[in-house]
């Protein structure tokens, strides 16, 4: 279906979202129904909540997402919750898949883990899930579609302008929060990553630290929205540094390939502690990646089509990221240092891929592309008025 087609776009979309909380344990930061929010309201698409969730400024009143007591699930087209709901146990709302709903339901899983997936009949009840962290080498339910952390608006806004590569410094940010207890791909990819790559990229291991969070009103504002994560010294950083180390996740086997299984994650627990490595990688997926790329860094993960990493579009490798082969680092080092201009192109075709295909209008779109290709008694009717004015 075309994009002038899908913005014909006739329903309303109802999200179930989240308050947030006050400490470090209630964070409840839904990125990725924001993404999806902030491209429907660009695209001129209704969309209600069941409370007021996430503040755009510091006006107390001015939220993304808006409840409306006159509007319930059944007054709209396409009913959608994410992870957070169901990690804090929240119980879904009573006959939500009832037979004469006309209404579809999509859940937007960001969750680490694929643990869960066998034990809730919900996952089979959804129309839709959008997976983020997918590895196409593992087998997934039939309702299952690739989907990524991808870019909010906030992050945009703070990546807008970035400085010519030229004025950036030879350097590479490899400042992950978490090393001792991270994630063993992180650890092990960045451990034979850095004694190479110190002789031609300085290496800033700089972190921003909670107590050094910002008192600008709208900064923190978003610090505390974002579960602590939004610090504007770290944009600064990473727009002038010339690359950026996004690593992470977990090593597992492709068989058995039910992720979640009892054997498969004993086979992972051995594959973490004897400090292995596989072809199969999962949480992979972090907000580091995208924000890398939107600035306009060289962005270095591992290489997506060995891993078995999937994304709705993906990415090719030494054209808009570097992805390293943990088999052979040495290759990825030879090859930038007989050619060290293709940093700059990387560079430059990495940020223009990311903003292009997973900034929020490209996201919502592509969220409605998958949900009309749903069979039901509703998908039909659901891209039938005639085009509104819209901007791209």
């Amino acid at each position: 279906m075309g994009h002038e087609q899908l913005t014909n776009f006739n329903g309303k979309i109802y999200f179930f979202c989240l308050p947030r909380g006050e400490t470090e344990k209630e964070d409840q930061f839904q990125h990725l129904l924001i993404c999806l929010a902030e491209g429907f309201r660009e695209l001129g698409i209704s969309f209600v909540s069941n409370i007021n969730y996430w503040q755009e400024s510091t006006e107390k009143q001015k939220y993304l997402f808006r409840h409306d007591p006159n509007i319930t699930t059944d007054d709209c087209s396409i009913v959608v919750f994410s992870n957070n709901w169901f990690n804090s146990k929240y119980p879904l709302p009573d006959n939500l898949f009832h037979a004469g709903r006309k209404y579809l339901t999509v859940y937007l899983d960001g969750n680490d883990n694929d643990k869960d997936y066998h034990k809730l009949p919900e996952y089979r009840q959804f129309d839709v899930i959008l997976k983020t962290h997918f590895n196409q080498h593992l087998n997934y339910l039939d309702n299952f579609y690739p989907w990524s952390f991808g870019l909010s608006n906030r992050i945009l806004h703070e990546l807008k302008e970035i400085p010519n590569f030229q004025d950036k410094k030879r350097q590479i940010l490899i400042n992950f929060r978490h090393w001792q207890t991270g994630h063993p791909v992180r650890n092990l990819s960045s451990s034979l990553l850095m004694p190479k790559i110190s002789n031609i990229l300085q290496i800033n291991n700089t972190v921003d630290k909670q107590a050094e969070y910002p008192t600008e009103p709208y900064h923190y504002l978003h610090w505390l929205q974002t579960g602590k994560r939004h610090y504007p010294s770290y944009y600064n950083r990473l727009k002038y540094s010339t690359a950026c180390a996004c690593f992470g996740g977990f090593f597992v086997t492709a068989w058995p390939k039910n992720s979640g299984g009892l054997i498969n994650q004993n086979i992972q627990r051995v594959i973490k502690k004897l400090r292995l490595k596989s072809n199969t990688i999962l949480q992979w997926d972090s907000w580091r990646f995208w924000e890398s790329l939107a600035a306009g860094c060289v962005t270095f993960h591992v290489d997506f089509k060995k891993y078995g990493i999937a994304l709705p579009v993906m990415p090719e490798n030494w054209q808009h990221y570097i992805g390293v082969d943990l088999d052979n680092v040495q290759a990825t080092i030879d090859r930038i240092l007989e050619n060290s201009e293709i940093l700059e192109y990387i560079a430059q075709e990495g940020r223009s891929w990311a903003i292009e295909n997973y900034s929020p209008v490209p996201t919502a779109l592509r969220f409605l592309e998958i949900v009309s290709q749903k069979e039901t008694n509703i998908s039909h009717s659901l891209f039938s008025h005639p085009p509104s004015n819209v901007k791209y």
